[in-house]
């Protein structure tokens, strides 16, 4: 409304002058030159006076109004307008005012209110203090568990074992990155899952056990993303809040690597133990079917093997024959030959290569077939037995898996049975030269004379007898055969004159004849004979009572071979016909050894010939009767 009133107002005014101006210049231009130069000076000065006037009373009220707002500015809220040139100036000195009585409430309030902030601000810069030393104490703090939790991450992300953590349902609520490298699976892919889904059946009941609180260490073993087994050492602890159990926290180090290296180690300790026991069955000394047997029960028991057997290969006739049989199902009948193909006789005769057959495949009694099926046995692994590189049979081992494993342990077996094999064949050779060597050296010594002519033989024979009855070792009996052979061998160091002197010897002469047990050592010692072997030749003329010869030996110092010996020789003597007397018979020989027991013969070797006489006369009569003729 002001600004129309105003407008209106200037634009007559404005108008009115230039009207006046118009009117000036066109009687100005009606004029003459003289009067034009004069009534044009006129003009000019009428326009200044008139724009000075005019500009002087438009600009009063503007410089009331700027005065004004001076004063506002300056604070001076109190101050008011007063212009009454015209209706606008009256109407916008009113509002003015107004405003200024507004802003002097505005601003009173304002002051109230910023003193009333003042005294907040001070409080709050009294707080601000006590929070400023509060936050630095809290940043202190946080810098020290900033550090810890970077050294906790640190530790956590570097340590080289799975560190876990599951709720009491097993779920898993954290997992380090390291599960990254063992189990092919990130953090990410395995929190909120079950830890069973990454353990195998026997781990899952180890962990319940974990969360019950029964152990807290154990093996378990975790599935990695590709199913493979990864063992490992797992430490755990449980959490509890309010001391209920919420869930587990576990360290699991992986020990994949050295279980597998363990079991291998084991699995060669057991092999080296196992040969080691059948390089001690071999050098036991004893009968080498006995051996055998022993190794394929060794055999069977390694392997869980159902039935082992050993067979020697006859390349006469392409056949395998049976040695020994071991196993549970030993009892069981097996072919004492078998025949296998062509294809079979090349792989393990030719190329030497071990086989694995199907059971049906491999020739076996049809009444061990439904055991074999109850068993489960699928499979005969067949080992060539070479020495000298040549095949000498084959050992074979049945069993319930596709393949056998320590398929070296049966290659060092076979190696090992096939050199005893051979080193039994030649030992029976050597042993049987031998043998024939000590027969003819007692011959030569006993053809002097008729009447002592198979007498070394019978008491070796009697010797074997009495300690087949008391269970001796093969190899001991073997010993006592020998050293009854050569007992009397060092009679051929005692001149003829004596040996074969028809009447009752002197002294002197038999206290010659008395050293032939000496001699005997001393003839034999060079061929490096076993101990008990020179022990019982030496000292076979030894009394229990201790009064015979040539050492003076009693009871118990008597070593048991010579005690043999002793009686073995007493007996054959008293049997036997002398050119100056007649043989006795059995029964007055065996009563005359029981008539010396415990004084000139050993108590238990004379109730073992006893026992002998009483159940197994005709053997004794069958030793009796022999005629030697020569060495066979």
């Amino acid at each position: 409304m002001f600004k129309g009133y105003y407008n209106t107002r200037i634009f007559f005014t404005l108008f009115g002058i230039s009207v006046i101006v118009y009117s000036l210049s066109l009687a100005h231009f009606l004029s003459g030159f003289e009067n034009r130069v004069f009534i044009g000076g006129i003009i000019l000065l009428i326009s200044l006076g008139l724009s000075s006037f005019l500009s002087k009373k438009l600009s009063e009220p503007i410089k009331k109004l700027n005065e004004a707002v001076k004063r506002i500015s300056r604070g001076d809220f109190d101050y008011q307008l007063n212009i009454t040139d015209s209706k606008e100036f009256r109407e916008l000195s009113e509002n003015f005012n107004s405003m200024a009585r507004d802003l002097s409430q505005s601003y009173k309030k304002l002051k109230e209110q910023t003193e009333s902030l003042i005294q907040q601000n001070e409080e709050l810069q009294e707080f601000n203090a006590e929070l400023e030393a509060s936050y630095e104490q809290l940043e202190t703090l946080t810098h020290e568990l900033e550090i810890s939790e970077r050294k906790y991450r640190l530790l956590v992300e570097n340590i080289r074992d799975i560190l876990w953590v599951t709720d009491k349902n097993f779920i898993i609520e954290f997992v380090n990155s390291r599960v990254i490298r063992y189990l092919n699976y990130t953090p990410h892919e395995l929190i909120g899952k079950s830890i069973f889904e990454i353990v195998d059946e026997d781990s899952r009941e180890i962990l319940k056990n974990m969360m019950e609180g029964k152990i807290n260490f154990s093996e378990i073993n975790f599935k990695n993303k590709e199913g493979l087994l990864v063992i490992t050492e797992t430490h755990v602890k449980r959490l509890k809040i309010d001391e209920k159990v919420v869930g587990i926290q576990g360290i699991s180090r992986d020990i994949t690597e050295m279980y597998y290296v363990k079991k291998q180690i084991a699995e060669k300790n057991n092999e080296i133990l196992a040969i080691s026991d059948v390089g001690r069955l071999l050098t036991s000394g004893s009968d080498i079917k006995e051996v055998l047997n022993n190794i394929v029960e060794k055999v069977a028991e390694l392997l869980n093997s159902p039935l082992c057997t050993i067979r020697e290969y006859n390349p006469y006739f392409h056949k395998f024959v049976l040695l020994v049989k071991g196993g549970e199902l030993k009892d069981y009948p097996v072919y004492e030959e078998i025949k296998l193909s062509e294809e079979d006789i090349n792989e393990l005769v030719n190329q030497k290569e071990i086989k694995i057959k199907d059971v049906e495949e491999f020739s076996h009694s049809e009444k061990i077939t439904p055991i074999f099926a109850a068993k489960d046995v699928y499979s005969v692994v067949i080992v060539p037995l070479i020495f000298r590189n040549e095949t000498k049979g084959i050992l074979t081992v049945w069993t319930a898996a596709n393949t056998v494993k320590n398929m070296s342990l049966l290659r060092s077996i076979a190696s090992a049975v096939s050199v005893a094999i051979e080193n039994s064949k030649l030992y029976d050779e050597i042993k049987k030269v031998y043998i024939k060597t000590i027969e003819a050296l007692a011959y030569a010594m006993e053809a002097k004379d008729l009447y002592t002519k198979g007498h070394s033989m019978r008491v070796s024979q009697y010797a074997v007898l009495i300690g087949e009855y008391m269970g001796f070792s093969r190899e001991k009996i073997e010993q006592l055969r020998i050293a009854g052979i050569l007992h009397d061998i060092g009679k051929i160091g005692i001149s003829d004159t004596i040996l074969l002197k028809k009447g009752k010897l002197s002294e002197e002469e038999y206290n010659v004849i008395k050293s032939h047990p000496e001699i005997s050592r001393k003839i034999l010692m060079p061929i490096d004979l076993p101990k008990e072997i020179l022990e019982a030749i030496s000292k076979h003329h030894e009394r229990y009572d201790g009064k015979g010869y040539p050492y003076g030996l009693k009871g118990e110092e008597i070593p048991i071979e010579a005690a043999i010996l002793g009686v073995a020789d007493a007996f054959d003597a008293m049997t036997s016909d002398r050119a100056y007397r007649k043989g006795m018979t059995i029964e007055e020989a065996v009563n005359e050894i029981l008539r010396h027991k415990g004084t000139q013969f050993h108590p238990e070797i004379v109730d073992v010939f006893i026992s002998i006489y009483m159940n197994a006369r005709q053997k004794l009569e069958e030793v009796k009767n022999q005629i030697f003729e020569s060495v066979s």
